[in-house]
Order: C-alpha cells, then structure tokens, then sequence
C-alpha cells in the first residue's frame, strides 16, 4: 500500500501515539533545557516520540509470530497466514522511519539556524555595550535624532543626523557603534519600509560626505554594516519599492564608496545576505561552535535510534523468512516405524523328506488341474473302502 502524503507538521506523530502533548510531557517529565526554551524541548519530545510509536508497531508484529506454532508432519504445508488489515510492513514501517527521520532533521538544522543567530546577535549587543560604557557615547540623543528622518526624511532631519555622526567619529570604536546602531535599527524584525529607506537615504549622505572629508573611519564602519543593511532591506519588500533602493546602489557605485567585492554582494542580495551570516559565523566561533555541537549531538542521536529500529525490523523479517524451511526439515523427516512383530509360529506340518516333497502325496502340485485329479482319486478311494 502506498504511504499516506506526508503531513506539514509533527502533529500526526501525537495522534499515533494516542497521547495529547501535556499528558506525554507531564507522565515523561522531559527537562528544560536550551535556556528553558520550551520551543526546543516541544521538539526534542517530538523527535523522541516517533521511534517509540514505531518500536509500539515492531513488538505487535515480534508478538504476532512468536504465537504460530509449527504444523504438524502429517498435514500438508500452511499457507502463510495474512497480516490483518491496515497493519504497515516491515517496509513500509522502514520508509516511515526514514521520512521521520528527514523531517526531523530539517526541523532540527531550521531551530539551528536559528539559535546560532541569536547567539550571534547576543554576542554583537555585548559587544556594542563594552564599546559604550567605553566611549560614552548618548545613543538616546542619536535616537532622537533619527526619529525625525524616519517620519518625514526631510533635508534638515537628514542633515542633523549627519552633523552628529560627523561630531562624535571621535575614533574607530565611536564610529563602529554608531554604523552598528543603524544596522541593528535597520535590520530589525518588523521595521518597515519607510524605517529602512529614510535610514539608507541618511547613509548616503554620510557616505557623501566621508568621501569629501576622507573620514576614514566612519566610511570603513559603514563598509562593515552596508550589505546586511542593503540586502536585508531589499529582500522585504515588493518588486516596486526595491527600485528605490536600487537606485542608490547604482549611485555607490558610480561614486565608488566602496570596492568591488562588497558591490558584488550587494548586486545578489540572497548571496550576500549568505556570505555575511557565514563571515559572523567564522568572526563569531566561540558562541556559535557550542550552539552546533548541540544540535549536532541530537540528530545523530535521531540517526542511531532509525538505524537500530531498522535493524530491529531486519533480524525480525530474516527470523520470520527462516522459520519455513524448519518446518520443510520437520515435515521431510518419516514417522518412526513400529518394531515389527515375530512371526507367528506355523502349524505343524506333515513330515518331509525333502524339500518341497510331501510324504504321502508326494511331490507338492501347485497347479488347478493337479488339485482336480486328487479330488477325484480321494473320492474313488472312499468308494472302494465302503464297497
């Protein structure tokens, strides 16, 4: 029979098992972990929870053909009984285990993705923290600033904001902080559209202007935060407004305010995007490598409970594909014989001279007509007495 379509979720899992989530979780007691992250321990439960209806499956079927006991020598071979309807096979519990499998560890590599991203993002915030206790930098008063860009993106807000990005490049860290504050308000999750381009728009004009200053370092901070700015504001949002956007990239590039490399990034913005997650990876190793290890662990925990439920199911298959040729053995071999019995003792026979020669007869006749002729003799020799 053919596997049912494959569901979208792991809810299908607690409806085989026949156990709603609380009542697993609470006769289970699985522990917190991850941070108490109760989205990581729902998962880990579900990951658990399939092996064990699987291996709920494999004893019915162990139980089912320890019962069917051998026929007897005498009958004829049984024909092997049917499995009841709707019961899955050896393959097709195999297939299922190996599609729980895949969906298990892609959910496993997405929760990954997603927990070496906040760690990363963690990691950026302490940063930028030690980096403001040591400058002493007043973000608030950059923030008051840049709400005025964003609501209505006037010349003058845009020129304020600028005057104080200008005014507080004091030294690298002082710029690094600024860039990554834009970045991180750029970036961040639910900023709309207008949030991203009226922000951009104030970088261009501080690109501009470093380029006309030569501020170095406020220019190489920018450099560092430009690609998850651009390509993160270009893939939200519609075909029509990402021409807004665009539009200043063909203007960085005619200008030259950055080099070649970072302007291949920024013309694929998925590959970019990539290409800067992977280099906060490598910059960020010591936070992340934790984070994998984890998550490494438990799917190939997953992938040694499939192998050995599929080894199950393999010795059971082979210990039933063995049993018929016993009963092969059992029925080719004979039913003991009884002893035979001594012959009974004859009745004494007339005396013989030789073999085959009767004293009075003579030699024996075993023919019809031998047997005719002395029936008549007998009876002429009776006459003859009585007459």
């Amino acid at each position: 029979a053919a596997l049912p379509a494959p569901p979208h979720d792991f809810h299908f899992v607690l409806s085989n098992c026949g156990k709603s989530e609380g009542q697993f979780w609470n006769q289970h007691g699985f522990p917190v972990w991850a941070g108490g992250s109760r989205f990581l321990c729902e998962a880990y439960f579900k990951s658990l929870l399939c092996p064990i209806v699987l291996c709920k499956q494999s004893q019915d079927i162990e139980a089912t053909a320890q019962i069917q006991p051998l026929p007897q020598p005498s009958l004829p071979p049984a024909a092997p009984i049917p499995a009841p309807q709707g019961t899955p096979s050896v393959e097709e519990l195999i297939q299922q285990s190996q599609w729980n499998l895949q969906q298990q560890e892609q959910h496993l590599l997405a929760m990954r993705q997603e927990q070496v991203t906040s760690a990363i993002a963690l990691a950026i915030e302490q940063q930028m923290q030690k980096v403001l206790e040591e400058t002493q930098l007043d973000m608030n008063e950059f923030d008051n600033l840049l709400q005025p860009i964003i609501d209505t993106c006037t010349k003058d807000a845009i020129s304020a904001g600028k005057n104080w990005m200008f005014s507080n490049a004091k030294s690298p860290a002082h710029c690094e902080l600024m860039a990554g504050h834009l970045r991180n308000r750029i970036t961040a999750e639910g900023a709309h559209f207008e949030l991203r381009l009226h922000l951009i728009y104030l970088i261009n004009d501080v690109l501009h202007h470093c380029q006309r200053k030569q501020a170095r370092d406020l220019l190489a901070a920018l450099q560092k935060v430009v690609v998850p700015i651009y390509c993160t504001s270009f893939l939200a949002v519609e075909e029509d407004k990402q021409q807004k956007i665009a539009r200043l990239l063909q203007l960085w590039e005619k200008n030259g305010y950055f080099d070649e490399s970072i302007i291949q990034q920024l013309q694929s913005p998925a590959l970019g995007l990539g290409q800067y997650q992977a280099n906060l990876i490598t910059e960020y190793a010591t936070v992340v490598q934790p984070v994998q290890v984890a998550f490494q662990q438990q799917i190939q925990n997953l992938k040694t409970q499939h192998e050995e439920f599929v080894n199950s199911l393999t010795q059971q298959q082979q210990q039933q594909i063995q049993i018929p040729p016993l009963e092969n053995e059992v029925k080719s071999t004979p039913p003991p014989q009884a002893p035979t019995a001594a012959p009974a003792s004859a009745p004494p026979s007339a005396p013989v001279t030789q073999a085959g020669t009767n004293l009075f007869w003579g030699p024996q006749q075993k023919s019809v007509g031998g047997n005719i002729v002395r029936f008549f003799f007998l009876i002429f020799f009776f006459f003859s007495l009585l007459f």
